[in-house]
């Protein structure tokens, strides 16, 4: 994201969104599911960035003994949201999100240490599945005034947790030095084991990627009057 100020005044015409009740979670759901295209596909005029594939430069693990890195990054799959639930609560100014798909990430990864209870090293290509990745978030706000003297909702931060609802599945390359035999041990290890490992390691997998939905959201937000997306 740039640092240069958008003026919101002179944007384009934004596809156009279904207006519901703030009350109306059914209508909000919906709304909100016809527009993830627009959102993962970026806007031009807000500078957010394509969220599908997204690119990550690098990401970091060093949790519970293990040190990984992984280095440009591409995660899939976020254009295949569905919305389970969206809420704006006027009075706790807080809008919750909940929505789930399946992600597929693939990226060049250096492993060493221990995972779980075994030693890992390892240095080559590195593919996570997750099936039914599950994310629940909640974004307080303000209502601020645009240029125009319109109220905006302006998203102030985010916190979220997430669950692997269905399977997940790892295959890591060059693993100890390419020994198959060990290689396999591991990977069938990992792959057993997947509900732990997501549960132990999701989060710094996942905090970039939430990151950058936040600011999405957030520019898009602070670029609609309220009164043009919502009943009010």
């Amino acid at each position: 994201m740039g640092t240069q100020k958008t003026d919101y005044r002179t944007l384009r015409y934004f596809p156009p969104i279904q207006k519901c009740n703030l009350s109306d979670e059914n209508c909000m759901k919906s709304a909100a599911q016809s527009f993830v295209p627009t959102i993962v596909e970026g806007i031009a005029e807000l500078g957010t960035e394509v969220l599908d594939v997204m690119h990550v430069d690098l990401i970091k693990v060093n949790l519970a003994g293990l040190k990984l890195t992984m280095r440009d990054a591409e995660i899939k799959g976020l254009k295949k949201s569905v919305i389970e639930k969206i809420s704006i609560d006027m009075a706790k100014k807080e809008l919750q999100l909940v929505y789930h798909m399946d992600i597929a990430l693939k990226s060049k990864y250096k492993a060493a240490g221990r995972l779980l209870i075994l030693p890992i090293s390892g240095d080559g290509d590195a593919t996570i599945k997750l099936k039914n990745l599950q994310i629940q978030a909640i974004y307080p706000f303000v209502i601020a005034k645009n240029a125009d003297g319109k109220d905006t909702i302006e998203l102030k931060s985010y916190k979220y947790n997430y669950k692997v609802k269905d399977n997940a599945h790892f295959h890591l390359t060059n693993l100890f030095n390419g020994n198959k035999q060990l290689s396999d041990v591991m990977l069938n290890f990992m792959n057993q084991n997947w509900k732990t490992l997501t549960d132990e390691f999701g989060t710094p997998v996942l905090d970039q990627p939430q990151q950058r939905i936040f600011n999405a959201i957030r520019d898009y937000l602070k670029a609609q009057p309220l009164e043009e997306i919502a009943i009010v």
